[in-house]
């Protein structure tokens, strides 16, 4: 047997399934600690000198097109000192707000973190006004002003990201603009933000357990049932869950209706001097040109069919005519029909742990550090909010990774996932943190071919054919999600973007709007679409990033082409490996695809040699359940 589901072993150890708390002390002790207190205090007074900076700096924005590195070499050394508290006050300040939203995490009712993330936000806000005219001078400054700024002690580590910020210097507003727009989105954006999770976080589902008994649960509960192998459970969860948003839809209406209509108000402003899209501001987070995106996109609807094939395989092991949405993270059907227990979670760590070794010992031991240093949560409560994040502090760059794991399949996969995305900020330990700032098309590379190692290692593993089906299940639950579910939801919301200058889009032509992006590419392969999904995905009510979806296709098929050189490459693989990664901050992505893999994102040519692996896997489930149903 697999000793990762070796399921007799497991019980023989007694040991637990549900993961441990996390140790976040060596950070701050608690919000009330006077480590704490401190850090906040240093903020403060930053923001207080850094404002009288900036009134001093502001002078020189009228006539930033104008200035002259040598007639102006003391203005050059002005903004290099500024830059320099900026950067050690933001830092200071992440983290602080890093601590306090992985407390939220665990504990989406505690007062005292959810006042202090209030608070945080609107330091935030202030910080942001102070350096309005840093940022403005430097985006709007001459060629030849912003290399003396560059090549003054310290200044190098930030000419990627403000060369980045230059190119939208077309979309610069007046100051007194930027630093109204800074000071209002603490109350104005991201509080809409906020509000989602302080009610999904306290939200109550009622929702059968494994039992059979109903209860009522949190809605991280209630969303690990929809992983559980009973289908009864899953699809009581999934219909509890969406009642219980439904009670609470015209607020949660209101919250992505107030987002979208502060990013189209911000955006019409900036559209001064050319023409804005609703897809400007995610490209350009993502350091991403049109051009890639669209060919991406292009190759993945013509590639949709290969998701739904994978639906109707995984329908036909379930013996249904076609699968449920509250299936669509269900685990492979255990062969006798009985629910298997699920991997302790010492035991998936370990596995996890021999995989990443696999790649490299060095893989291998980052993994033991992380849990011998308490860095992974993995409790079941109540409190918890839903999905799975890694985090790493700014001060100590260490970083911290967060699910609710109950031993499924799937959930030793999401740790996988996670670590990798560990893995990537340990590779940019020793860069600077202005230069290891990756956009999220890339921060997905590193953890999803973190699963890609973890399954290709356990199906090398596997004895039989009933080991190799479960495992090859995942890889058509991928192939469903990233060829399905999220260009599903790179629909929905493109086509509400579309709608919302209109007027504020009802809960009820926002379940209609998901319907019908959910019938264009989920096809015939459900036997009913979630009209609530728009509800229930934290995404879309990010306000820090919009179009939290497309990118994670991309980091999928990204990725599967990073892991098809570790053959051809063999010994020297991990090495160009993390120098793939250690670029991530410092590259737009089509630069760095060039650079560590000779490819062109912008032609359809790499996408659909990722997807043809894609195609491969899904083959070899098909197969492996056609031999399963014989």
């Amino acid at each position: 047997m697999n000793p990762v589901t070796d399921q007799s072993a497991s019980a023989a150890t007694g040991q637990p399934v549900a993961g441990p708390a996390w140790d976040l002390s060596g950070e701050y002790p608690a919000i009330g600690s006077a480590e704490f207190a401190a850090d906040l205090a240093a903020v403060k007074g930053a923001i207080s000198s850094l404002e009288a900076a900036g009134r001093s700096l502001a002078v020189h924005v009228e006539n930033a097109a104008e200035l002259d590195p040598i007639a102006d070499a003391g203005t050059v050394a002005e903004l290099a000192r500024t830059m320099d508290r900026v950067d050690e006050t933001s830092a200071t300040l992440r983290n602080l707000s890093v601590y306090v939203n992985c407390v939220l995490s665990t504990n989406g009712s505690d007062a005292e973190a959810a006042a202090t993330r209030g608070y945080l936000s609107s330091l935030r806000a202030a910080l942001g006004a102070a350096e309005a005219p840093l940022a403005l001078v430097l985006k709007l400054c001459p060629e030849p002003f912003f290399a003396a700024f560059c090549s003054l002690p310290g200044m190098p580590r930030f000419r990627f990201a403000l060369a980045q910020e230059r190119k939208a210097r077309a979309r610069a507003l007046p100051l007194p603009a930027e630093r109204a727009i800074a000071t209002m989105s603490a109350d104005g954006l991201h509080a809409w933000g906020g509000l989602y999770d302080a009610i999904t976080g306290t939200l109550r589902c009622r929702a059968l357990g494994p039992d059979g008994a109903e209860s009522t649960v949190g809605l991280a509960q209630a969303a690990s049932l929809l992983k559980r192998p009973e289908r009864r459970v899953r699809e009581s969860a999934w219909r509890g869950i969406n009642a219980a948003l439904s009670e609470h839809r015209h607020s949660l209406a209101a919250i992505l209706n107030s987002i979208s209509g502060w990013r189209g108000a911000e955006g019409g402003l900036r559209s001064h001097t050319e023409p804005g899209h609703y897809l400007d501001e995610s490209l350009r987070q993502n350091r991403l040109s049109r051009a890639t995106l669209e060919a991406m996109m292009g190759v993945i609807r013509e590639s949709r069919e290969l998701g739904r094939r994978a639906l109707r395989a995984q329908a036909g092991l379930y013996g249904v005519e076609r699968l449920g949405p509250w299936d669509i993270l269900a685990p492979a059907p255990a062969d006798d029909g009985a629910a298997p227990s699920g991997i302790p979670f010492e035991r998936g760590l370990e596995t996890v742990r021999r995989a990443y070794a696999s790649v490299h010992p060095s893989m291998g031991d980052f993994v033991g550090r992380m849990a011998a240093s308490r860095r992974v949560e993995g409790r079941v409560e109540g409190g918890k909010r839903p999905g799975a994040y890694c985090t790493e502090f700014p001060k100590s760059r260490s970083q911290f990774v967060y699910t609710t794991y109950q031993g499924a399949l799937s959930e030793l996969s999401t740790l996988a996932h996670e670590l990798g995305h560990a893995y990537h900020c340990e590779a940019m330990r020793d860069i600077p943190l202005a230069e290891s700032e990756y956009p999220m098309a890339l921060a997905e590379t590193a953890s999803t071919f973190a699963e890609t190692v973890l399954g290709e290692m356990l199906a090398s593993e596997a004895s039989d054919d009933a080991e190799r089906l479960e495992l090859a299940w995942a890889d058509a639950q991928d192939a469903a999600t990233f060829l399905v579910n999220i260009p599903a939801r790179f629909e929905f919301e493109s086509r509400f973007y579309e709608r919302r200058p209109s007027g504020p889009v009802g809960p009820d032509e926002l379940r209609s709007v998901m319907r019908d992006a959910w019938a264009e590419w989920y096809g015939d392969a459900l036997s009913e679409y979630d009209e609530w999904y728009w509800a229930s995905k934290l995404h879309f009510h990010k306000t820090v990033v919009s179009f939290y979806n497309y990118p994670y296709s991309f980091g999928y098929l990204f990725s599967l082409g990073v892991y098809a050189r570790r053959q051809e490459l063999g010994d020297g693989f991990h090495d160009a490996y993390v120098a793939l990664l250690r670029d991530t901050g410092r590259m737009e992505v089509e630069e760095l695809a060039a650079r560590h893999l000779g490819v062109d994102l912008t032609q359809p040519d790499f996408w659909r040699a990722s997807v043809a692996i894609v195609e491969k896997k899904v083959e070899r489930f098909e197969d492996l359940a056609r031999r399963a149903a014989e």
